[in-house]
């Protein structure tokens, strides 16, 4: 019998991760990546999303004024660009030369680390599909306990499922400028109470409202973005003013047309927030269908509905046996899913109609990258072979102002 060497571990990796099995993997747990529809072809340099936001003018009951008022359309395009992402992953060669004969066994040892791999990318990609694109993961709430060790209590509690121990993180005060001394480890992370313990803060002017970032995420430039533009990039909290440039639009001549609508449901049950905004977005013309909420909050709704609640599914754009819980909710436009993300911020939820949104790559996102036709390669540094996975990618939306973002109280 032969130990496993590299021509045998390249087929057991081909045999083990299909594209079916890295996309349950991936949308496990993550509804709004598996709702987004899909297009795994953006090649090219960038990608134009061309959109109409106002109407020809040469209309009159007069024949003279309108042919003197007579205006083209107005158009805009969202020029999209990919941002880069990768995971690495490293199986010592002892354990391909323990699984001798078998390739089960190395199998078993060896998933745990690349599907280890892949669910950092997701995760990091399904918290990035609600955020800005700036990379922050949250920000400082409160600081207690003097240095070395620091415990950090984020501003919103919800955030901490975007934090995870041994991630190594920077500081920004101001987007583009990073406090000193960094990176620090996170050495523990409370889920209940919302807070991490980090490693060495010594010498590091932490302070209150600072922005956090993975190691390598974060922007040099106030307006440099190398992550995954989300929705709360397209449909910001606040309206655009003169001067925006998102993906070379200024949204500030239509901010409801161009970067969405805005609505404050803080002082109003989650029900009539929904009904409120949804009432909203049938003005403008937009049917949505499908709500996403953090799960406190949609267990919040399910209690307040009572035994008005209707429960449905609703399945993932790509993958059939991939379904997740949902609430039927009735708005002006007809009834929407509602459906708790565990991604989704607290004190928000996002409002979509669907057909408006895509996520655009290059092949899968994630997958493993093997450009040249291997899935490992040999460290040059070490005993050991390394999986490299990633992705190539960015969300669009043809129609912002058919959606909505909605500010609650939980």
């Amino acid at each position: 019998m032969s130990a496993l060497n590299m021509t045998t571990f390249e087929a057991a990796l081909k045999v083990h991760y299909t594209d079916l099995r890295v996309k349950n993997l991936v949308y496990r747990n993550n509804p709004w990546l598996a709702a987004i529809p899909k297009m795994e072809a953006f090649g090219g340099k960038m990608l134009p999303l061309p959109l109409q936001v106002g109407v020809p003018q040469g209309r009159s009951a007069t024949f003279t004024d309108a042919q003197i008022d007579k205006t083209p359309g107005v158009y805009k395009d969202f020029q999209l660009t990919r941002i880069r992402n990768y995971g690495l992953a490293a199986i010592q060669n002892e354990v391909l030369e323990a699984s001798v004969g078998n390739a089960n066994a190395f199998m078993q040892a060896a998933a745990s680390e690349i599907d280890g791999i892949l669910r950092a990318l997701t995760q990091d990609l399904a918290g990035g599909l609600y955020a800005d694109g700036t990379g922050s993961r949250g920000t400082i709430g409160a600081l207690a306990g003097p240095p070395p060790a620091t415990v950090i209590t984020l501003a919103n509690s919800t955030d901490v499922v975007r934090f995870e121990v041994q991630m190594k993180l920077m500081f920004q005060a101001v987007l583009g400028t990073d406090i000193p001394n960094g990176p620090i480890e996170i050495i523990a992370v409370d889920r209940d109470l919302g807070t991490i313990t980090v490693d060495n803060t010594v010498g590091m002017a932490l302070a209150v409202n600072q922005f956090m970032f993975q190691n390598g995420d974060e922007p040099q430039t106030p307006t440099e973005k190398l992550k995954i533009t989300g929705l709360e990039g397209w449909l910001p909290g606040a309206a655009p003013v003169a001067g925006d440039d998102f993906f070379g639009v200024d949204r500030s001549s239509d901010p409801t047309r161009l970067a969405g609508i805005r609505y404050d449901g803080v002082a109003e049950t989650i029900e009539e927030a929904m009904i409120g905004a949804g009432a909203l977005l049938f003005r403008e013309g937009g049917r949505p269908d499908v709500i996403f909420m953090n799960p406190l909050t949609y267990s919040e709704l399910i209690k307040s509905l009572g035994s008005k609640v209707v429960y449905d599914l609703m399945r993932s754009s790509d993958v059939a046996d991939v379904f997740f819980e949902a609430v039927r909710i009735h708005l002006p436009s007809g009834s929407a899913m509602v459906v708790a993300d565990p991604n989704c911020p607290s004190g928000r939820a996002y409002m979509l109609q669907m057909d408006t949104w895509k996520m655009y790559s290059l092949g899968m996102a994630p997958k493993i990258l093997m450009t040249d036709g291997l899935r490992f390669l040999r460290e040059n540094n070490a005993d050991a072979v390394e999986v490299r996975a990633g992705y190539y990618a960015q969300m669009g939306c043809t129609a912002p102002g058919w959606n909505a973002t909605i500010a609650l109280s939980t």
